[in-house]
C-alpha cells in the first residue's frame, strides 16, 4: 500500500508543506528504463508494459491512485518523446487542448484560474481548488494523467491530494449531497469546443466509470460554465452540493501531500484523485517547469 501523510492546517491556514511521497517512490529500472531512453524509433515495449502493469496495479489500483518513478533521465531535447512513450504504455495519449497537443508544459504563464476564455489551472502558480484533470472536456474522463518534473520551485508547489474512497466515506450521509452531485452541470470547455459546438459539456461530478466509482470537478469550470448566455444559473441545491464537497476537501482531514523532485515521472489515478498544489514562486533563473500527458482508453461510462 501507498503511504502519503495526512498533513493538517497551520495557523496560518494553508497546509504544512512536506515530502511524503514514502513508498509510492520506486526506481526507474530494467526493461521499463531501457525503453524510455532507447535510441530505436519504435523500441519493443512488452517487457516495458509488463514491468509497468505491475507497479501500476500495486500503487495506483490497490494503493493510493499514484506511482513515482525516480531516477529520470532527463534530457532536454527528448523529455516529451520520453514521456509519450510512457504513456503509450498505459494507452492512447490524450489531446489536451483543441491544437492536438499530446505533452503539455505545467508552467506560470501570469494568469489566474479561469481567466480570460482559455487560461487554465496549470497555466498559473496559485495554489488550492483541487479538481481531476479533463474536467473540461466531455466524458469519458482521462483514465490517468502523468507529470514529469523537469524543474521544481524551491518554494511551493506541492502536490495535494484526495481520494474518491475517502469523499464517498464523507459523504455517506449525505445522499441527497451525492444525488445532487450525480446529475448533471455544465463545465466550460475553456475554449476548446469545435466550430459550432455549445461553449459548456453537459455531465455529473460524480459517476461510474471502468465499473469504479469515478470523479470529474473543477469548481470555477462550473461556475463559469453555468454563466454563459443560454445555461441556466446553478440552483440552490446544486450549489449546495459543491459546497458540501469543497467543504469536506477543505477541512484537511483527507488531504495527502508531497513534493515531486527533479527527475521524478509520477502516473496518476485520474478518476480516483482530487489534486491540486501549493502555490509557488518562481526564481528568475530556475522556473518551475512539469510536462503532463492525458491517457484514455475505451470505457464505458454510467452515471
Amino acid at each position: 500500500m501507498v503511504e502519503f501523510l495526512a498533513t493538517p492546517r497551520d495557523a496560518a491556514g494553508a497546509r504544512a508543506e512536506v515530502d511524503s511521497f514514502g513508498a509510492s517512490r520506486v526506481p526507474l529500472a530494467g526493461g521499463l528504463r531501457a525503453f524510455l531512453v532507447a535510441d530505436d524509433e519504435d523500441p519493443a515495449p512488452h517487457e516495458a508494459r509488463d514491468e509497468l502493469a505491475a507497479l501500476v496495479r500495486e500503487h495506483v489500483e490497490l494503493g493510493q491512485g499514484v506511482l513515482v518513478l525516480t531516477g529520470f533521465p532527463l534530457d532536454d531535447e527528448r523529455n516529451k518523446e520520453a514521456l509519450v512513450r510512457f504513456t503509450s504504455l498505459l494507452g492512447e495519449p490524450l489531446p489536451q487542448d483543441g491544437e492536438g497537443n499530446l505533452v503539455r508544459e505545467v508552467r506560470d504563464r501570469g494568469t489566474a484560474i479561469g481567466e480570460g476564455a482559455r487560461a487554465r489551472y496549470s497555466d498559473s502558480r496559485f495554489g488550492g481548488s483541487l479538481h481531476t484533470d479533463g474536467a473540461e472536456a466531455p466524458l469519458p474522463a482521462p483514465e490517468f494523467f502523468t507529470l514529469l518534473c523537469v524543474r521544481q520551485s524551491a518554494r511551493g508547489g506541492a502536490l495535494e491530494f484526495v481520494h474518491i474512497r475517502d469523499l464517498e466515506a464523507a459523504l455517506a450521509s449525505r445522499a441527497g449531497v451525492t444525488a445532487a452531485l450525480r446529475e448533471p452541470f455544465h463545465f466550460d470547455r475553456r475554449g476548446d469546443q469545435a466550430p459550432g459546438e455549445p461553449p459548456t459539456t453537459r455531465k455529473p461530478v460524480l459517476f461510474t466509470q471502468n465499473g469504479k466509482s469515478a470523479i470529474s470537478y473543477l469548481r470555477g469550470y462550473i461556475e463559469r460554465g453555468h454563466e454563459h448566455p443560454g445555461i441556466p444559473p446553478l440552483t440552490d441545491r446544486q450549489r449546495a452540493a459543491l459546497d458540501e464537497l469543497d467543504r469536506i476537501v477543505a477541512s484537511g482531514g483527507l488531504t495527502r501531500t508531497g513534493k515531486l523532485r527533479e527527475g521524478e515521472l509520477a502516473l496518476f489515478d485520474n478518476l480516483s484523485l482530487l489534486h491540486g498544489r501549493t502555490e509557488f514562486q518562481d526564481e528568475r533563473d530556475h522556473t518551475r517547469l512539469l510536462l503532463r500527458t492525458w491517457v484514455r482508453g475505451r470505457s464505458a461510462v454510467r452515471r
